[in-house]
């Protein structure tokens, strides 16, 4: 099973990318989403805005995405 999650890569390692969702005011505290749970990932046609992310003196622009994730991962989370 699979959830789609829309929203923003605001940052990529080799391993996973760093997840987040609207609003984008202020910091963010990503999700980490390990790429080998990641089914799919569509970038969308829109504007990328700029995000801030917690810990980090610079402010990044981020990808909209809709990604499929493994539901049993987000759960594990709890997202």
């Amino acid at each position: 099973m699979t959830r789609t999650l829309s929203g923003f890569i605001a940052r990529e390692t080799e391993a996973a990318v760093a997840f987040v969702q609207l609003p984008l005011i202020g910091e963010h505290s990503p999700m980490w989403i390990p790429r080998k749970k990641i089914v799919s990932s569509v970038e969308r046609d829109e504007y990328a805005p700029s995000v801030q992310l917690k810990g980090e003196s610079i402010r990044r622009l981020a990808t909209p995405v809709n990604l499929e994730v493994d539901s049993v991962f987000l759960n594990r989370i709890g997202a």
